[in-house]
């Protein structure tokens, strides 16, 4: 059974064993709020300790085995504590992590709420909120894909590589015997074959902007690194601005043109970029439902798969118009 963390007392539980004081005094929890999203369960609340510090923190606790990389990914807890770490150490605008534990089979982690807010849920219709935010996301990602990622070659990341990455959709289509997700994969490959990969750098996987923290129109934080990986840079921009094309195809161009002003590298063939991140985004959305069929995970999951259509005819629209 899923940890109940709304739970004053669960909270109050899992804070005082995960975090170590000196003070027998425990560490009281009050105001708590639900900030879950579909995958995972997560609370924000303020903490007052015993020297009379208030301290606000995030708990979350891992429910959904699927990410963007993996349908059967158990490190989701321990990746996002080792990055979260080793962000802090490099400067970088990520939250702090404070602790992580498990109870109950179920991993969760802690980490300090920082400054900011998620102002949004989605891009559509906001225009004018995104247009000043496309250039700071463009450059929050080229500092991430500059930082040196080697101290995380020991810790649970996947290796995202793009071809990887199609071999990984071929096996999930024949797993779940969906032969026309088999053909639309299977037309990806004359274009990975030909694809000239890029240094792998340490990737968020997952930065659109509901996953951005603003303060006075600025990013003050990027959150939730579950989908974290070390990987084709190209990733990140296609995936961030893959969010914005159905409402702000020009914002999604744009994105990208600032990515490549920050880095000085272009991306090019984005056609192709766009049809391979729709055919994944399709392909997780599948195998939602699938797991879901299969009682690998709960059924309410099946609110992120309520576009499903949607999603498989953007990316054979995507795939038209790379050519494949």
């Amino acid at each position: 059974m899923p940890l109940d963390i709304t739970n004053p007392e669960t909270i109050s539980k899992l804070t005082n064993q995960a975090i170590p004081t000196t003070s027998a005094q425990p560490i009281k929890v009050n105001n708590i709020q639900d900030i879950g999203t579909w995958p995972h369960d997560t609370v924000a609340y303020e903490t007052t300790w015993a020297d009379g510090r208030s301290i606000p923190l995030v708990l979350r606790a891992y429910r959904s085995p699927i990410t963007y990389w993996q349908t059967e990914d158990h490190q989701q807890r321990n990746r996002e504590w080792a990055v979260l770490r080793r962000l802090r150490l490099d400067g970088f605008p990520a939250p702090r992590p404070l602790a992580r534990g498990e109870a109950g089979g179920q991993p969760f982690i802690i980490w300090q709420n920082p400054t900011g807010q998620i102002e949004f849920e989605s891009s559509q219709g906001m225009a004018q909120q995104l247009k000043p935010l496309i250039p700071q996301l463009a450059n929050l990602l080229a500092s991430l894909h500059a930082l040196d990622h080697n101290s995380l070659n020991n810790e649970p990341l996947y290796q995202a590589t793009v071809a990887g990455s199609l071999v990984r959709m071929l096996l999930w289509s024949r797993e779940i015997e969906n032969d026309l997700l088999r053909q639309a994969v299977a037309r990806l490959k004359p274009a990975v074959a030909q694809l000239k990969s890029w240094a792998p750098r340490l990737l968020h996987g997952n930065p659109h902007f509901g996953n951005l923290l603003l303060d006075q129109g600025q990013i003050t934080r990027l959150i939730n690194w579950e989908h974290s990986a070390i990987g084709d840079p190209r990733w990140d921009v296609m995936t961030a601005a893959h969010w914005l094309r159905p409402e702000e195809p020009e914002l999604a161009a744009q994105l990208v043109n600032w990515y490549e002003t920050f880095t000085g590298r272009s991306i090019d063939n984005r056609p192709f970029w766009w049809a391979m991140v729709s055919v994944r985004l399709w392909t997780i959305k599948i195998w939602t439902q699938y797991a879901v069929q299969q009682q690998m995970v709960s059924e309410d999951f099946l609110t992120w798969t309520e576009d499903l259509p949607q999603a498989e005819a953007r990316a054979f629209q995507d795939l038209v118009a790379a050519g494949l």
